[in-house]
């Protein structure tokens, strides 16, 4: 029953206009609903809550003073988590221009322009125009690597150009405590692989969505950077250096 709830709702939620403005966890959103995450938000379906929350305890235990958002999406890590008071600094990173317009109008609709800073570009171990590969039906899990999305690969019919940076190339911190989230579709290690300096002069926790293929070589990586587990939630795996 709760199934068909779900499903109701979100086929009626499509006989709207595609775009809407709506009020949600304290915050306005523009959202788009023949999106799939953002039909989360729409019908009010519960999404990564329990990511979340443990986000912010972590903000809090270890006084995290840097969030950034990596694969933000329209933003719904860097919205919600604005609201901490120690974090000083928000950087968000979005190479879909789609996601990323609709992210700046979520900032633009609660006041957030000056709180986040958003990036425009993809993470990865090199610099320049990349394919980027789209699924139409989830932006959200639009990839540099579809290979590593086996479940999904017809989904991947498209692809664009977007700019790619070296996190380490383009930022230069030290002795900073930073939360990092990353949700770059299975391009997980080619985003570390050019943050290692930033993740060895830094105090650090991540959130790291991984999928299958990559959840081993995350861990090694990890591992080798000086970084421990502090456990999974769903395909997310947390790690420190605290």
């Amino acid at each position: 029953m709760k199934k068909l709830h779900w499903s109701l709702l979100k086929r009626l939620y499509r006989l709207r206009s595609r775009f809407g403005v709506y009020s949600r966890l304290n915050r306005k959103w523009m959202l788009d609903n023949r999106n799939w995450i953002d039909q989360q938000l729409i019908i009010r379906r519960p999404y990564e809550v329990g990511q979340i929350a443990r986000c912010r305890q972590f903000i809090h235990e270890h006084q995290l003073q840097y969030f950034f958002d990596i694969g933000a999406n329209f933003g719904l890590y860097s919205m919600l988590l604005s609201d901490e008071p120690s974090l000083s600094h928000l950087h968000a990173f979005e190479p879909l221009p789609r996601n990323a317009h609709q992210f700046g109008a979520n900032l633009y609709l609660n006041g957030l322009d000056n709180r986040v800073h958003l990036h425009t570009c993809a993470l990865s171990d090199r610099s320049g125009q990349i394919d980027f590969f789209v699924d139409p039906n989830s932006t959200g899990v639009s990839t540099l690597l579809p290979a590593e999305m086996r479940s999904r690969q017809d989904a991947y019919k498209t692809s664009i150009q977007v700019e790619s940076r070296v996190f380490d190339e383009a930022f230069s911190f030290s002795g900073i405590r930073a939360l990092i989230k990353m949700d770059v579709e299975g391009a997980e290690l080619m985003a570390l692989a050019g943050m290692r300096r930033f993740l060895s002069d830094n105090v650090a926790v991540l959130q790291v969505e991984t999928t299958p293929q990559t959840l081993d070589q995350v861990d090694a990586f990890m591992g080798q950077a000086g970084y421990r587990s502090l456990g999974r939630l769903g395909a997310d795996a947390y790690y420190g250096n605290i």
